[in-house]
């Protein structure tokens, strides 16, 4: 039985993990190295803290891991296409592409270690030459992000701007978004809710150093380094064209209560390119990929796979510093900093990371 696994993120590794020893497994992505994208804020914000983040396949899965890119899934030939022309046979196909956004929140899909490793280091010297700082976008990055920067530099005037009044998302409860709105208050997080920035094209091209940051309400902000945290699009150029029909207007997959992509037999999505209506989240992502790597070992015995259940409690955690931050449970309540602080200020799960894929990290240097 041969399980590839197109994309290595939370969602794919989670499941190559659960399968790499119970048949001939196959996990491609275009880099060469596991990004560990919750330790983004934190990478650019202390220096060195990158090294951290990333985590190369191959010592994990050996011959099992390919680098290169897919960009056609051959469903009736079983088999998936990589750029140059290479195809992979498969028995059981799971699709994990996951999202892409702006740097420095998300990673370009085709950007190695060494690379993003540069690039951490490069922005993490710009946050630190900086006096003031426009962070675009309130969603969990740019909050954690802004967190990030106050407790570290406490002189910094740093501005937060989000399009709508609730920071994060708005399945979040009021306790928890009270939770939030009061410790970036604490740190002396500038937030400006409600409005949008209105020159992201000019901001780009000043490579947002040095600008003036404008909404559509008439604020100008000044600041010498803005950072965008917004913009996240599925990354569908894996089976665009080759499975169109099979995507929702977000690019997502559209899948059954087995995350089998509908009509398209043994072919899974799991993660940000599935269509489950839950909260797109690194653990949500595990979860897809721990169930649907369940289901094959099933199926490979002759047994009947299992119908996923769709999370629909949310459950939530960030560090907005190193010393606190939010914490939602599933069942509703909500905790601050200390629970936070305990859980993932340190170090935001970059060992519990390492060690879910069998490795022990580097110390520090």
């Amino acid at each position: 039985m041969h399980v590839v696994v197109v994309g290595g993120g939370y969602g794919g590794v989670a499941a190559a993990m659960k399968l790499k020893d119970h048949c001939n497994l196959t996990l491609i992505d275009s880099r060469n190295s596991f990004h560990h994208n919750m330790g983004a804020q934190r990478s650019s914000v202390e220096p060195g803290f990158a090294k951290k983040c990333f985590i190369s396949y191959e010592p994990t899965f050996g011959k099992g891991f390919k680098q290169g890119a897919v960009n056609a899934i051959m469903a009736q030939e079983k088999k998936v296409q990589l750029v140059g022309g290479e195809t992979v046979p498969y028995d059981f196909l799971i699709i994990a592409t996951g999202t892409g956004g702006p740097f420095p929140c998300k990673l370009g899909m085709n950007v190695n270690e060494k690379e993003g490793l540069a690039f951490y280091d490069e922005i993490s010297q710009q946050v630190k030459a900086a006096q003031k700082i426009v962070v675009i976008g309130g969603g969990a990055a740019g909050v954690e992000l802004s967190g990030d920067i106050r407790d570290d530099y406490k002189t910094k005037d740093v501005t937060l701007i989000h399009p709508r009044e609730i920071l994060v998302n708005d399945k979040v409860n009021e306790s928890f978004q009270k939770t939030v709105k009061d410790r970036l208050e604490y740190l002396g997080v500038k937030t400006v809710l409600g409005e949008r920035v209105s020159n992201m094209d000019e901001l780009r091209a000043k490579n947002f150093k040095n600008v003036v940051v404008k909404t559509n309400k008439g604020k100008k902000i000044e600041a010498d380094l803005a950072i965008p945290c917004t913009g996240l699009k599925v990354n569908y150029d894996a089976y665009k064209t080759s499975l169109a029909g099979k995507t929702n207007n977000e690019g997502r997959l559209k899948v059954d209560q087995f995350l089998q992509v509908e009509g398209v037999k043994d072919v899974y999505a799991i993660g940000d390119c599935s269509s489950t209506p839950e909260l797109k989240v690194a653990t949500g992502a595990q979860a897809h990929g721990e169930h649907v790597a369940a289901n094959i070992k099933l199926l490979a015995e002759g047994k009947e796979p299992k119908p996923y259940t769709i999370n629909e409690k949310i459950s939530m955690c960030l560090s907005i510093g190193r010393s606190g931050g939010a914490v939602q449970m599933g069942n509703g309540w909500v905790m601050g900093d200390w629970f936070a602080r305990f859980i993932k200020g340190k170090d935001v799960f970059t060992g519990m990371t390492w060690k879910a894929m069998n490795r022990k990290m580097p110390p520090d240097q």
